[in-house]
């Protein structure tokens, strides 16, 4: 990814993209055209901003014990900055204080998604969404020419927006006009579990070897899977309790066993037996190797001269004798 302030390089199926700060001639045009949006989502008699919360009451999408629930997630985040501040306790319970004023933002969000959908319905939502699409499309391009994926303007994005340049490249611009991506960065947790090396460049929670945990310790691998370590770079697939897991078959990766009736002896499985991982599924008879039988024991010392036979003329002459 580029550092460059005025554009952001990126790389879709092995396409590479720029997405750079529009001009002042672009701006101008997409300020008109979200005038022109707002002022007809406004005669169309559309939602503003500002009749946001009484419509979220009217449909019951909020009422004052959800405000009291948001505000106090609030006000914990508040005086979890407070704690971490002013420091003097120990690490492991900041570390925790960190972590719940994390888990408390996301679920602030969780509570405002229903607005955060319903204000892309009102006449400023529309209106911004108008300016951002046109902006967008004026400002990809391609990296090694500079020239315009998108060469048919806005109609032409609007065909494609759900390419996946396309919504790589939507995410970029995003970053590049708002400047919003170092937003992780200044949250006051997220700066101490960095300083304290609790969480990598991804703000993803490790332990003291900078492997990936969740938030009770357990190893996970980068796609949150439960894993084992097993050595310095392999792992296995395991639950929650660290049983292994097959990663082909997502079963118990066990040696199964047949059942046993009230005497002791096994049941015959006479219906499905999916349950079982193949796998692991021990067969019925298994052909038994030939014993080997062990190599004789080489003897030790120097071995025996051999002696030379006679010659045959020295062997008759004794005859003859």
């Amino acid at each position: 990814m580029s550092e460059d302030t005025t554009k952001r390089t990126f790389t879709v199926d092995g396409v590479k993209y720029s997405v750079v700060q529009p001009n002042l001639e672009q701006l101008t045009e997409a300020n008109a055209m979200r005038a022109k949006a707002f002022n007809e989502a406004l005669q169309r008699g559309d939602l503003l901003r500002d009749q946001l919360d009484t419509e979220l009451r009217k449909r019951h999408l909020w009422n004052d014990d959800r405000e009291e629930i948001y505000q106090n997630l609030r006000q914990s985040i508040i005086d979890g900055e407070y704690s971490l501040s002013k420091g003097g306790i120990k690490l492991n319970e900041a570390k925790e204080i960190a972590l719940e004023m994390s888990q408390a933002r996301q679920k602030m969000v969780e509570m405002l998604s229903s607005r955060s959908d319903l204000d892309s319905n009102t006449c400023e939502g529309k209106a911004d969404a108008v300016r951002f699409n046109y902006l967008f499309s004026q400002c990809l391009v391609y990296e090694d020419t500079g020239e315009l994926v998108y060469s048919q303007g806005l109609a032409d994005y609007l065909l494609n927006q759900d390419s996946p340049a396309a919504v790589k490249g939507a995410t970029e611009f995003y970053y590049l006009i708002s400047g919003s991506e170092n937003l992780d960065k200044a949250l006051p947790e997220n700066k101490f579990l960095k300083s304290y090396e609790f969480v990598d460049d991804q703000y993803r929670l490790i332990d003291k070897d900078g492997r990936l945990i969740d938030q009770e310790g357990r190893h996970i691998d980068e796609e949150g899977n439960f894993i084992n370590w097993v050595s310095d770079d392999e792992f296995e697939v395991v639950d929650s309790k660290g049983r292994k897991v097959s990663e082909k078959t997502g079963k118990f990766a066990v040696d199964f066993s047949p059942f046993l009736d009230d005497t002791g002896n096994p049941v015959e499985v006479k219906g499905d037996t999916s349950f079982i991982d193949e796998e692991t599924k021990k067969p019925e008879t298994e052909d038994e190797e030939p014993e080997k039988k062990p190599a004789p024991k080489k003897r030790r010392g120097r071995p025996k001269k051999v002696q030379p036979e006679k010659k045959e003329e020295e062997a008759s002459e004794e005859e003859s004798s």
